[in-house]
């Protein structure tokens, strides 16, 4: 029995379980006052280097993370763009619109299915009336990792970024996946931890970010990251996050148990050997299901594989006890393979045993 449904369903990096256990211990100041909270917005903000001025909110969920960045860069009468089946339009329900009050504008995606690009981005942003009868720009919301496993390259998101910037758009990236993106960026372009991190943010021209932790193997957890010298709407949110944060029941008490986390991970690069552990094991399964005659659907360049299974593999695999989501894709319905940094080789190859020859 093999547990593909989502990284979500994985345990506690050493790390978190470590980092909890150390915040269970004596007292500290409530509400983000304490000196663990400090210190790790410190070590995040580090990442994407002095000049981003970055300014690290820590949140519970991710749903929070999402709704709150776009909500601090955007006013009510504004408009959010994104891709059809990004998580944004998908999968947070109505918290968008009961949080930033915005209209969310889906994108159909072109001849790459997973990831936007300016040729379709742009006929949303031009030929408009400019005038109170139309939703005034807002944010492009990207995810990267995208739904679909792939990865948008510092020069996609700075093209995207630049399009959205010189038409009055914010950029903020769902980044739940974001030490997925930061190791397949280190791995592919040879970059430092910290060299990968700016690359895929504040010098792509992207004003905000959310952080994740959770699919990454914390408890709970994922950081607001605004690059508030990027710009003065960047700035601007970060003045903003704060009572945004509060008023909306995000404020969490004891928030050494969520920044604690993030220190351990952060640590000594943690956060992405995990990731690339995790990736390593989807090239294996991806790898395999190839030699089995089942070419992925999309390219593998996260922990994610998408593939078409054939009924009769499909009902094989889930009556001897392997599980994983259906998934809409542009291009119909996919099996969604996810490994996580729990996931091991015997999980892959007794996966992979199930699956008859071509």
């Amino acid at each position: 029995m093999t547990n593909f449904r989502s990284d979500n369903n994985a345990g506690l990096i050493p790390e978190a379980l470590a980092a909890l256990v150390e915040a269970a211990q004596g007292e500290a100041l409530a509400y983000g006052g304490d000196e663990v909270t400090q210190r790790a917005a410190t070590r995040v903000a580090a990442l994407f280097g002095a000049e981003s001025k970055a300014a690290v909110f820590f949140v519970a969920t991710g749903t929070a993370a999402n709704t709150l960045a776009v909500a601090a860069l955007t006013e009510p009468w504004q408009r959010v763009l994104c891709h059809r089946h990004s998580h944004y339009n998908e999968d947070e329900s109505t918290a968008p619109e009961r949080i930033t009050q915005c209209r969310t504008t889906p994108i159909d995606p072109g001849p790459d299915p997973t990831r936007l690009t300016p040729e379709v981005l742009l006929p949303h942003l031009v030929g408009r009336r400019g005038d109170v009868h139309e939703p005034a720009p807002g944010v492009l919301t990207l995810s990267n990792p995208t739904e679909f496993g792939t990865v948008y390259t510092p020069a996609e998101l700075a093209a995207l970024s630049r399009v959205a910037h010189e038409h009055g758009y914010r950029v903020h990236v769902d980044g739940a996946r974001f030490s997925q993106a930061v190791a397949h960026v280190m791995r592919t372009l040879d970059l430092s931890e910290e060299a990968a991190c700016r690359a895929l943010t504040v010098d792509a021209g992207v004003d905000a970010l959310s952080f994740g932790g959770t699919k990454g193997g914390l408890a709970i957890g994922e950081a607001v990251v605004l690059f508030a010298g990027r710009s003065p709407a960047a700035a601007r949110a970060a003045e903003r996050l704060p009572f945004l944060r509060k008023s909306t029941g995000h404020l969490l008490s004891k928030h050494r148990y969520v920044s604690g986390q993030f220190n351990r991970a952060l640590a000594h690069g943690a956060w992405v050997r995990h990731a690339a552990a995790a990736a390593t094991m989807a090239e294996r399964l991806a790898a395999g299901l190839r030699i089995r005659g089942l070419t992925p659907t999309f390219p593998r360049e996260s922990n994610a594989v998408f593939v078409d299974l054939p009924a009769p593999v499909d009902r094989r695999l889930r009556n001897r006890g392997h599980s994983y989501y259906p998934f809409a894709t542009p291009l119909g319905p996919r099996a969604r393979l996810m490994c996580s940094f729990a996931t091991t080789q015997a999980d892959i190859d007794a996966f992979l045993a199930d699956i008859p020859p071509p």
